[in-house]
């Protein structure tokens, strides 16, 4: 895909808050990462994030409530492939205090319910909760198209 297709390159998919769906999605994300050549070892970290991410909003976000949707919406900007996954919010999300790290979930000083956001983080780039102004929660991580690239430097 040439540089200034990739400029424009955007894909939105709309999910049930039914697991297995999050598989679909995965695959989709995977082809239009390919497209936009990303690496094929970043394209397995992103499949293991987006479903992380997916099922998160499904169960947590939506409550598993098949009736609400999961909004995913990719792009490629500034060298690094954009997803947003937004839930609508039966349940939002809060951080509590600092999270304990994968090492001390382990050792027992704590749940291991979690675990997900911690690797999510280790997975990706970029990877948080963005405030907006409508109901629900709203999830950016980004994969950088050379890994170590660093958009600030």
């Amino acid at each position: 895909m040439s540089a200034s297709a990739c400029s424009h390159a955007s894909l939105e998919l709309s999910l049930p808050s039914e697991l297995g769906y999050e598989v679909i999605a995965r695959d989709a994300i995977a082809a239009f990462a390919r497209r936009l050549s990303i690496p094929d070892e970043r394209i397995e970290d992103l499949k293991t994030v987006l479903c992380e991410v997916c099922v998160n909003a499904m169960e947590h976000g939506n409550s598993l409530n098949p009736g609400l949707r999961v909004q995913i919406f990719c792009r490629f900007e500034d060298e690094r492939l954009v997803v947003e996954v937004l839930d609508q919010g039966v349940r939002q999300y809060t951080s509590g205090a600092r999270p304990l790290s994968i090492g001390e979930k382990v050792a027992g000083r704590g749940s291991l319910r979690g675990m997900g956001l911690l690797l999510i983080s280790q997975l990706c780039d970029e990877a948080g909760f963005v405030p907006w102004p409508g109901p629900g929660n709203r999830f950016r991580f980004a994969f950088h198209r050379q890994p170590g690239h660093d958009l600030h430097g």
